[in-house]
């Protein structure tokens, strides 16, 4: 049984860095292409500030959704108890983010880690022990981040950036606002570390695989740098080309308003989608400008994603546990 153990803490922990690579791969990618796309910083320092803010805010400020995930949907001792629910829940995000990145569909994580890890306690048996007060908050939360972005976007947009683009000369609005949006995506990025991490590090920890918070903390985030290096230019392109016209006032005012919202969940404890605000963000801007300035096709692709995403992950992760627990016995012969 101790052999059994030893092969599932290895693969736990392999597959919660994974799950912090995918998210710099994918997520990470969204905020760095608001900084390539309207050519404000190239991509080398790009990614250099996104990396830098992300590995800040999982260290400072990533407590509050690791307490969520890792004990507010499903009780610490049943994660305890039966630790292929994590496993099952890990891994199932790592297959999906992946697959969806490559595609270029910009998803959520914590939708992908909430949907797999109630599959996974479905099929373990445990459907009472699921708290489904802190599941419908968060699912109401998903639907309020974009829209929440949207509207503090749009009324920033409509209220202070077209009134101080009439009392400032072109050029100097241009370059104040190219290192506003540096300074914007920064605060995302530091968000997107804040929240997205603690989805992979609370199963860890909830299912006490390893206890050393601070050390896999720093593993994850490193992953979701590496991440952030390997840099999908498929996702990339989604968001920074395909949703409106982004120049650096948008790339500000979008990162701003997505921020707002992303630190506010963060605080409250709820994994959200940092990608659901940035994209709520675009969104908002490209109305002031007109609906025919929002590409109707992508964002409806987008929604279908965000959906498909925590129906599809549970589906798989309850699958997947059911297979697991097939191979469970052979685990011994494994470190043989």
């Amino acid at each position: 049984m101790t052999d059994s153990m030893d092969i599932i803490t290895i693969l736990i922990l392999a597959s919660a860095i994974l799950v912090g690579w995918s998210v710099g791969k994918n997520s990470a990618s969204n905020v760095i292409s608001m900084l390539v796309g309207p050519r404000i910083t190239r991509l080398k320092s790009a990614i250099l500030i996104v990396s830098a803010l992300m590995f800040l805010g999982a260290l400072l400020q990533s407590g509050h959704v690791i307490k969520t995930v890792g004990d507010g949907i499903i009780p610490k001792e049943e994660l305890e108890k039966d630790r292929l629910i994590t496993l099952s829940a890990l891994i199932t995000t790592v297959l999906f983010m992946s697959l969806v990145t490559s595609e270029a569909i910009p998803v959520s994580s914590s939708q992908a880690i909430i949907g797999s890890l109630i599959g996974a306690s479905v099929a373990m048996g445990a459907v009472n022990k699921i708290d489904a007060g802190n599941v419908l908050k968060i699912t109401v939360s998903w639907l309020a981040t974009p829209i929440l972005s949207l509207i503090i976007s749009y009324a920033l947009y409509t209220l202070i950036m077209i009134r101080l683009a009439k009392k400032t000369s072109l050029i100097s609005f241009g370059e104040i606002f190219k290192l506003l949006a540096i300074v914007s995506a920064a605060f995302v990025a530091y968000g997107l570390g804040a929240n997205d991490t603690g989805n992979a590090v609370g199963l860890v920890i909830g299912s006490s695989t390893y206890t050393d918070s601070g050390i896999i903390l720093a593993a994850v985030s490193a992953a979701m740098i590496l991440g952030a290096v390997s840099y999908s230019k498929k996702v990339a392109r989604t968001v920074s080309k395909d949703i409106t016209l982004i120049d650096p006032v948008t790339a500000f005012t979008a990162q701003f308003s997505a921020g707002i919202v992303i630190l506010f969940y963060t605080h409250m404890g709820i994994p959200i989608s940092a990608t659901q605000a940035l994209i709520g963000g675009l969104v908002g801007v490209g109305m002031t400008k007109g609906t025919g300035m929002v590409n109707k096709n992508t964002i409806k692709g987008i929604f279908i994603g965000w959906v498909i995403t925590p129906i599809s992950t549970a589906i798989i992760s309850l699958g997947l546990y059911e297979v697991l627990i097939l191979l469970l016995p052979l685990a011994p012969y494994l470190t043989q």
